[in-house]
């Protein structure tokens, strides 16, 4: 198969249209835990629209000044009752993808799985479902049941990604999971960024890995991430053909941790094309595991929407003092400069102590959580610079290679911007 390489021009276009498609499905299930960008608004409103919609706000926020629950945005579809008989039961050949958001501590190998997400890709009959699992699902994570601690989440920490995807298997019913695709949060900043979410990646990821402002909890929380990835999916397939093989999908697959290929990706993609997917809403749906008979409210979760979501997530979250001790992008940057200034003193003596200091940093991409790009980029130059300074004195060419090549596809991306 011939690909085209596009110029920087062209995947700048690409980027500004396809938006994030539920962080993985276009930069990384389709060979691209816990946004997208909506299509563009006009810039022509009527007076009177203006007005009604200043109004509305106006009045929304009066009334959630008062302890009034105002989470009421345009909605794709009405509040559901999940059902089990209710759904589809597709036929043929189905390629299970896992994706998990992960949270795991700067510089900690420790990984929780703190969102869960089963894509099977029906590819002989063009339909896609989304299994999304809370993270407390019980499941035995090698600790005595008294401790309260036998949760999916701590599989992934306790017994490694292998016994993981066993119990994703496990609990879906399904006979095996084919790929997987793990990152966490900095990896999911660049990935927002990436695709379009320069100015309100953070806001976007609150949105999703919100909890404690809805009453359903864990339930509604995990049930907003399917239901992103399926509008995501539904407004962005046409465009996910056309990004096979450019810099944005290069760039999504070496932000993530994956075993994912171009060859299946690309694969996946022109059989569910073939088949009758496109964006058409029947033909994707999620449902949770293990399976449950509720109600869920199913929100939009456009550009403006996520943005207004946040503002009352935050609003309710401090008005009820559920506000937790959160680490703060001041707090992150000094703990990161104090990791590496560490490593730096530690280069003259012992390049492995450097190594072992920040190799998994440089995995999670710990840099992008910087906002301030001119010092994201000073954090993450000096950062992987101690780290090739390392491997060279070791003579480990390989892992040279690696930073050098995610540093010249990170480049050519802010070349793109």
């Amino acid at each position: 198969m011939k690909i085209r390489m596009w110029s920087i021009t062209e995947c700048r276009a690409v980027f500004e249209r396809v938006g994030l498609v539920a962080l993985v499905f276009a930069s990384v299930v389709l060979v691209g835990c816990n946004s997208e960008k909506s299509e563009p608004t006009t810039e022509l409103q009527s007076d009177s629209s203006s007005a009604v919609a200043a109004k509305d706000s106006e009045k929304r926020s009066k009334a959630f000044d008062r302890g009034e629950d105002t989470t009421k945005f345009d909605i794709t579809d009405s509040t559901i009752t999940l059902k089990n008989d209710r759904f589809p039961n597709p036929s043929g050949r189905v390629i299970n993808i896992m994706v998990t958001g992960v949270d795991s501590r700067l510089g900690d190998n420790m990984a929780h799985a703190d969102a869960n997400h089963l894509l099977r890709f029906f590819v002989d009959s063009g339909c896609v479902e989304i299994i999304s699992l809370p993270r407390d699902t019980y499941f035995d994570a090698g600790f005595e049941d008294s401790t309260g601690l036998n949760k999916l989440t701590n599989v992934r920490a306790n017994r490694g990604r292998t016994k993981y995807l066993a119990a994703i298997a496990e609990i879906c019913g399904v006979p095996k999971i084919d790929y997987w695709v793990e990152f966490g949060f900095s990896q999911a900043i660049g990935l927002l960024e990436l695709l379009g979410y320069r100015d309100n990646a953070s806001s976007t990821l609150r949105v999703l890995r919100s909890r404690q402002a809805f009453s359903a909890g864990d339930f509604q929380r995990v049930y907003n991430q399917g239901q992103f990835m399926r509008q995501a999916i539904l407004r962005n397939f046409h465009n996910m053909q056309n990004i096979i093989g450019d810099l944005a999908v290069r760039a999504a697959l070496m932000m993530v941790e994956t075993n994912l290929t171009y060859a299946v990706c690309d694969d996946i993609t022109t059989q569910l094309a073939e088949h009758g997917f496109k964006n058409d809403p029947t033909r994707i749906w999620v449902r949770i595991k293990p399976a449950m008979v509720t109600r869920m409210k199913v929100y939009e979760f456009d550009s403006s929407s996520v943005n207004e979501i946040n503002r009352q997530i935050a609003h309710r979250v401090t008005r009820l003092g559920l506000d937790s001790v959160q680490i703060t992008e001041e707090t992150y940057e000094r703990r990161l400069s104090k990791l590496i200034e560490k490593a730096a003193t530690d280069s003259a003596k012992s390049p492995k102590s450097v190594i072992r200091a920040l190799k998994r940093p440089f995995e999670q991409r710990a840099w992008l959580q910087v906002s301030n790009l001119p010092q994201r980029k000073i954090y993450r130059d000096r950062l992987c610079g101690l780290l090739t300074t390392s491997y060279k004195r070791l003579k480990d060419s390989k892992s040279i290679e690696t930073i050098q090549k995610y540093l010249e596809m990170e480049n050519k991306v802010i070349e793109g911007r």
